[in-house]
């Protein structure tokens, strides 16, 4: 109901300042953003509401929609974790604890510079005493080592000794094993 008084108010501010002579100016400065954004919000829940008519459809819409958002969002949420995981890397490299990973996942975080490409992936990395845990990181690829590396490859990384989930894949051993 507000969506709607805002909707109807800011039309009728609009329509007052264009029909009385010497109206204030405030009139058109609250009147024309309120009838923009509420009837926006309006006509969206009404093209909705006529788009699925029945109560049974519309949880089944709702379902829908949050699917679609969730399969859009995913990729982006990973290039977000890819691209701060690359931050910390050479901190990472030189002090941190020798061990090795296995990549669960890879995905390209759709970024890149001339020679390399962002990639997302989820290592499950193996800790000096057996216990493994999954990671979730970005490294840079170039396409000399994109081609090596797929689920299930084994890679030398080094893990920072304060936070575990800062991982570094370090590519010059990773790479000789091959």
């Amino acid at each position: 109901m507000v969506v709607y008084g805002g909707a109807v108010t800011g039309f009728a501010l609009s329509a007052a300042a264009i029909v009385v002579d010497d109206a204030p100016l405030w009139w058109v400065l609250v009147g024309a953003p309120l009838a923009v954004c509420c009837g926006l919000l309006v006509f969206v829940w009404l093209r909705f509401r006529l788009r699925h008519r029945s109560p049974e459809s519309r949880p089944r819409a709702v379902e829908a929609m949050a699917a679609r958002r969730d399969t859009v969002g995913r990729p982006l949420e990973r290039s977000r974790i890819a691209q701060r995981a690359t931050r910390h890397k050479k901190a990472v490299l030189a002090a941190g604890v020798p061990t090795t990973a296995v990549v669960q996942f890879l995905a390209s975080a759709h970024r890149a510079s001339q020679f390399r490409h962002l990639v997302y992936l989820e290592l499950e990395v193996v800790r000096p005493d057996g216990a493994r845990y999954l990671v979730k990181t970005g490294e840079y690829l170039d396409a000399s080592s994109a081609g090596s590396v797929a689920p299930g490859r084994v890679l030398q990384v080094k893990v920072d000794p304060v936070d575990p989930d800062r991982v570094a894949v370090d590519w010059e051993r990773s790479l000789r094993l091959t």
